[in-house]
């Protein structure tokens, strides 16, 4: 079996039907499978995945399992697959035609760890709200100690990308019910393995944004399951010597993922004070990863506006003004009605 693509699946009997569609009009002539894995709970997405296997036997295969989130579904998966990649999709998205066969392409001929699409941000109407990781031509990045804090610009969703099986073999995604960033936590441990990647230019993968999406609104107990991931995660780089060069990647990677992207979906809740939130972000951050006030405008050498923005962002949060921008930044964007990125 060449590739195995992994979609959770959780009352998802509006859109599955689209995703798995798109999947098995994969151009590629080489075997791949389509494993879906879901709970055990009365969801009519079963009985519609039941019916694309039967109408396509060693193709589709449904999985079910004791409610443990997207992660778990997603370990499930990984250890019933039997392809040399990995591929990872949500339930609710779609991919274009070629998304396996470039990536294969791309993969073999750079011999990569990992290969990775640009996406775009649609409503489930199909308005388009950005398009993310697209470059202009293919990129292929070697990876080191050193350098690997360009990892951490990358989107750490799993979905968009093909990865070779060793890459991933033994890692798991942190299981939970309730869903808390556990992409971010598997996609940075597996990261000190990576030597290189290749990112391709065209936009092969459709993410659909709906208005209560599990990522797009943060709560308390999400926020405090995801940082003592993060924690736990540093401690056992801590306790590797040869992980102990990657812990400044965590530095930028705590300061984008807390300080950052859960502040902005934390000015989305207004049942939490956005001001509150940052002081205490500041303060994990100053505790768990002190590293963050040391980011440099280049990183990994190279420049560019993400990392501007995120040294940005530090000084900001130096300053303790970090709340204002992030509260300027939602009301343009629901004024605007577009994601602006930065």
């Amino acid at each position: 079996m060449k590739f195995s693509v992994i979609i959770p699946i959780y009352f998802s009997d509006k859109t599955i039907g689209k995703c798995l569609e798109s999947l098995l009009a994969q151009t590629v002539t080489d075997d791949f499978e389509i494993i879906c894995v879901g709970d055990k709970v009365e969801d009519p997405t079963h009985a519609i995945v039941e019916e694309y296997k039967r109408d396509n036997p060693g193709v589709v295969e449904l999985y079910l399992q004791d409610g443990k989130g997207s992660g778990g579904a997603r370990n499930h998966g990984l250890s019933a697959a039997k392809g040399e990649y990995i591929m990872f999709a949500d339930a609710d998205d779609h991919v274009e035609p070629d998304l396996l066969a470039d990536c294969h392409r791309a993969i073999s001929e750079y011999d990569a760890d990992f290969v990775c699409v640009g996406f775009e941000r649609i409503s489930a109407g199909g308005k388009r709200f950005s398009s993310e990781q697209s470059v202009p031509e293919i990129k292929v990045v070697d990876v080191e100690a050193s350098t690997a804090a360009i990892l951490t610009f990358l989107s750490t969703a799993p979905w968009g990308k093909l990865f070779k099986r060793e890459l991933i073999s033994g890692s798991k995604f942190p299981e939970s019910p309730i869903p808390c960033h556990e992409d971010a936590v598997f996609m940075l441990s597996i990261y000190p393995r990576v030597k290189r990647y290749a990112a391709l230019p065209n936009i092969l993968y459709h993410y659909i944004v709906h208005d209560e999406s599990a990522t797009t609104r943060s709560t308390l107990e999400k926020t405090q399951r995801f940082r003592g991931y993060l924690v736990a995660l540093r401690e056992s780089f801590e306790a590797d010597v040869a992980l102990k060069p990657y812990l400044k990647m965590l530095d930028i990677a705590a300061l984008i993922h807390v300080g950052i992207a859960d502040a902005h979906r934390t000015g989305e809740n207004t049942d939490i004070s956005l001001k509150a939130y940052c002081a205490d972000a500041k303060a994990f951050l100053n505790k768990n990863f002190p590293g963050w006030r040391k980011i440099k405008l280049r990183p990994y050498g190279r420049f560019t506006l993400r990392c501007t923005a995120v040294w940005a962002a530090k000084q900001m949060y130096r300053l303790s003004v970090f709340w204002l921008f992030i509260k300027a930044y939602n009301l343009m964007i629901k004024t605007l009605h577009k994601d602006i990125k930065w």
